[in-house]
């Protein structure tokens, strides 16, 4: 007899039936997910409204925030606050209208008597789009409580605007958590928390980014409660002493709209004249020393470099395996003259210490890069990030050939920004951050066999962290603890690497703690890869360098002489 599946019953508060993008958004993956649906609508009971005059208007204005305002009701339009008729959900929805008592300036009360309507519908929780700031019982009238956004990350910013002032502070990184409300602004119980990169040179984009990558989460803690039968409890969530912060004043708001407007000048300076310039290196070191509690600092003086040559060329995304007597490198070998790049090998001679000239060993339609390579069976395997040809392909390498052939496809219709796979407790698994947040969200997939089919991980994303969740290389052993490398781009993209031990892996659960970070040498900007074979590590590092032919196509584009639609997931 097939057990049916549990259903959660959601309650949405909101003032209106007219609801923000995300809103919406939000509502229709819960819904899609199935494992929620909404039975009920709360909303504030209906009130006169009392006209004010002028003068009054006047007089109670907050004229110290006059810019901000104006800027707010004016010219402020992120994508995520269009409005967006729901009729069609509400009209199918008992529809209960609450009186709020207010206490002190903010606090609002629900009556018991509109607390017991509510719990007569048996909601599992209740999401809030609308109110204020609410208190008391009625924080009790679900199991799992009243889900609320809130987008910043509530140990440094609590308060509004969102997403404003990690600018205006000069934060590279934005938070935002989901939070099931207690008594205490912004102090929650975490059900989900993210961190993304902060869009200094627009407010708009920056809070467009944390709410687009944000809105999944309410389906993905329902999902969670069904399948686990977990969820996060007040030990799990830090207390916070963060200011609250407010609307900004006149003075600070000017100075923002300057800030902004520098950082968009600069921002497109930086996309014309100072290219991305990799190369990679090998040195004896062993995990070890990697994985030592303090950091690893790399002496440049130790290294074998590997680099394209030319202005317009480079090399990244190394991978070393050892091949009899020799060690082979595969790599990315990139051409902004035709921003796109194929993967090149290298074998490099110990004894003489060099490397032989790089030949290309593969070439597709579609832009190539992070060539993970490892063995099974005595092959030598590949698989390329092909982001942009939206599969996972699997391909075995030709020795005497020198070239890489195809294997399979192992995941279809999947736009994957660095697959990494480890084979683990008799279980592979496939490590990757998808099309739409390659720097954010780190998704596993899981299969018994090689050959698939590799399912998602019952908690995809099982992390969202612009300084720790793309893949930087294969994962490694080390005294029977498994770690793996990941990308820290909160600073910039591949700034460095974070070296996580991985406490729990299996196909339900997942657990990783930070160990050790690994710096770019002197003279670089980043480092985004590693590749452990024996004594030896192979990596690459970053500059930034003036590309005659990246100069070329950035400034055509902005002309709108050509489209962007090529390059990797960077």
């Amino acid at each position: 007899m097939t057990e049916e599946k549990r259903v959660l019953k959601f309650a949405i508060m909101s003032n209106t039936a007219v609801l923000q993008q995300w809103q919406r958004d939000v509502l229709d993956i819960l819904q899609q997910s199935s494992y929620a649906v909404p039975v009920l609508l709360i909303m504030p009971e209906e009130e006169q409204v009392i006209a004010k005059s002028l003068v009054s208007k006047m007089i109670h204005y907050n004229w110290h925030q006059l810019f901000f305002r104006q800027y707010y009701r004016h010219f402020f339009r992120p994508k995520a606050f269009s409005r967006v008729d729901s009729s069609d959900i509400f009209g199918k929805l008992t529809v209960l209208r609450c009186r709020v008592k207010m206490k002190g300036r903010f606090s609002q009360y629900f009556e018991p008597a509109d607390i017991e309507k509510i719990e007569a519908h048996h909601p599992d929780f209740i999401l809030k789009f609308g109110f204020g700031i609410i208190r008391g019982d009625i924080l009790k009238s679900a199991p799992y409580g009243i889900w609320s956004f809130h987008h910043g990350d509530e140990q440094k910013y609590r308060g509004v605007p969102p997403a404003f002032w990690e600018i205006v502070k000069k934060d590279e990184i934005t938070g935002a958590i989901l939070q099931r409300l207690t008594e205490s602004l912004d102090d929650g119980i975490i059900l989900r928390k993210g961190f993304f990169p902060t869009i200094n040179h627009s407010w708009q984009a920056n809070l467009d980014q944390v709410i687009q990558l944000s809105k999944s989460w309410p389906a993905e803690v329902c999902h969670e409660i069904v399948t686990q039968q977990t969820f996060p409890s007040e030990s799990d969530s830090p207390p916070t002493n963060a200011e609250i912060l407010k609307e900004p004043e006149n003075y600070t708001f000017m100075q923002f709209l300057f800030m902004q407007a520098f950082n968009k000048i600069y921002f497109h300076f930086r996309e014309m004249f100072a290219a991305e310039k990799w190369q990679t290196g090998l040195m004896k070191a062993r995990t070890a020393e990697v994985v030592t509690g303090t950091g690893y600092l790399i002496d440049k003086q130790m290294v074998h470099w590997l680099s394209a040559g030319g202005a317009d060329r480079y090399y990244a995304d190394g991978f070393v395996i050892r091949e009899q007597e020799r060690l082979l490198t595969l790599f990315e070998a990139y051409d902004y003259r035709t921003r796109k790049a194929g993967i090149a090998a290298s074998w490099f001679s110990e004894r003489d210490a060099i490397f032989t000239p790089a030949v290309p060993v593969l070439e597709e339609d579609w832009h190539l890069s992070y060539p993970f390579t490892f063995r099974h069976d005595d092959v030598i395997y590949c698989v390329p990030e092909s982001l942009s040809h939206g599969a996972i392909e699997l391909y075995r390498f030709d020795v005497a050939g020198m070239k890489l052939l195809h294997e399979r496809t192992l995941v279809p219709d999947m736009a994957a920004a660095d697959p990494t796979l480890v084979f683990h407790q008799n279980h592979w698994y496939l490590f990757f951050t998808p099309a739409h947040a390659t720097n954010i969200e780190l998704h596993i997939w899981h299969a018994d066999t090689l050959d698939g089919p590799f399912v998602p991980h019952e908690l995809n994303p099982v992390k969202s962290d612009i300084s720790n969740a793309r893949p930087a290389g294969a994962l490694f052993s080390l005294d029977g603890n498994l770690y793996r490398p990941a990308q820290d781009c909160s600073h910039t993209y591949g700034g460095r690497i974070i070296i996580n031990e991985i406490k729990v892996l299996s196909e339900t659960s997942f657990l990783e703690m930070p160990v050790s970070t690994l710096e770019p040498p002197p003279g670089f900007k980043g480092i985004h890869n590693l590749s452990f074979s024996g004594d030896y590590m192979y990596f690459d590092c970053k500059r930034e360098r003036f590309s005659p032919a990246s100069f070329k196509w950035q400034l055509f584009r902005r002309l709108g002489l050509i489209s962007n639609k090529k390059g990797g997931s960077r």
